[in-house]
């Protein structure tokens, strides 16, 4: 084992705790359809269940979003998100969010990715069993699960890339993709960063045919899909925010960014602010503009 699995392991513990208390002090939101542990794979595993919400009284098809929860590649599930993708279903979506099997006791970043495939192929499989517009497919991913959305949004686009991790083309196209203080770089010298890669890849890691994949700037292409990609003063990923940008200045991928600088109860807002709290008015903002960036990228039908 990595000599430093077992102390980001008991980071991760504390910050589970810590989410538990944050979920605890929420209300849940109500007014939604919420189909609960769907399994994507049948084989008993809570890392491959995924959940369906969407608002009640649902008549026509629905925009879908698709959520990749963050957590450090190591920690976390789908609850950790629930509160959020509630709240962003209420604008109008269809909102899948899905488990995958965590980094760490021999799981590494290419399980991870083929998890992530196998959610997305059996939501194109499946979703015309709700109400989903199949035509208007949206990814979504905070922290690490940004970086998770990068690297999908990738794979799906690049039959190469595919071989890599023996998966295929999920059925969905998307039409954007919303990437929330996302981590960008585990490459570069970053402490903070570089200390996850043995964990994710391995061992070996510096010989990994994966490891360009945990760099965004080797796999980008000038076929991705519009972004949103948010920040704040307090996010201590910011700076791969701006990584992000700046590729997709380079590639001339049309984004929209947003460094949100404001206070909230006298303190500046933080890493994932509008996922950890969608309630609160930055939340609120944060995920409105990402509903309405969804929205004015659909494919009207007429």
């Amino acid at each position: 084992m990595y000599i430093f699995e077992p102390i980001l392991r008991k980071n991760w513990e504390k910050t589970e705790k810590s989410d538990a208390k944050r979920i605890a002090s929420q209300t849940e939101p109500e007014g939604l359809v919420k189909i609960l542990d769907i399994p994507y794979i049948d084989d008993g595993e809570r890392a491959h269940l995924l959940d369906i919400y969407y608002p009640q009284g649902t008549t026509e098809k629905l925009p879908v979003i698709i959520d990749i929860h963050g957590g450090g590649w190591m920690y976390g599930y789908k609850e950790i998100n629930k509160n959020f993708c509630l709240k962003v279903s209420e604008k109008g979506f269809l909102v899948a969010s899905i488990n995958y099997r965590l980094a760490g006791n021999g799981i590494r970043f290419d399980d991870q990715i083929r998890d992530v495939f196998a959610a997305l192929t059996w939501l194109s499989e499946n979703l015309e069993n709700y109400p989903a517009d199949l035509d208007n497919v949206f990814l979504m991913g905070d922290s690490a699960g940004g970086h998770f959305s990068c690297v999908t949004t990738a794979v799906n686009l690049n039959e190469d890339m595919q071989k890599d991790f023996g998966v295929t083309y999920c059925g969905l196209d998307f039409k954007a993709v919303a990437a929330i203080c996302p981590a960008v770089d585990l490459l570069s010298p970053n402490l903070i960063m570089n200390i996850n890669v043995p964990v994710l890849l391995g061992e070996k890691h510096r010989k990994s045919k994966f490891r360009k994949y945990l760099d965004v700037a080797q796999i980008i292409s000038k076929d991705f899909p519009p972004y949103y990609v948010n920040t704040a003063t307090n996010d201590f990923l910011k700076k791969q925010c701006y990584k992000l940008k700046n590729l997709l200045d380079i590639y001339k991928i049309e984004y929209k960014f947003h460094d949100f600088n404001e206070k909230e109860n006298d303190k500046y807002l933080t890493h994932v602010f509008n996922v950890i709290n969608p309630f609160s008015p930055a939340g609120d903002q944060a995920n409105t503009e990402i509903a309405e960036f969804f929205k004015a990228r659909m494919t009207i039908k007429k």
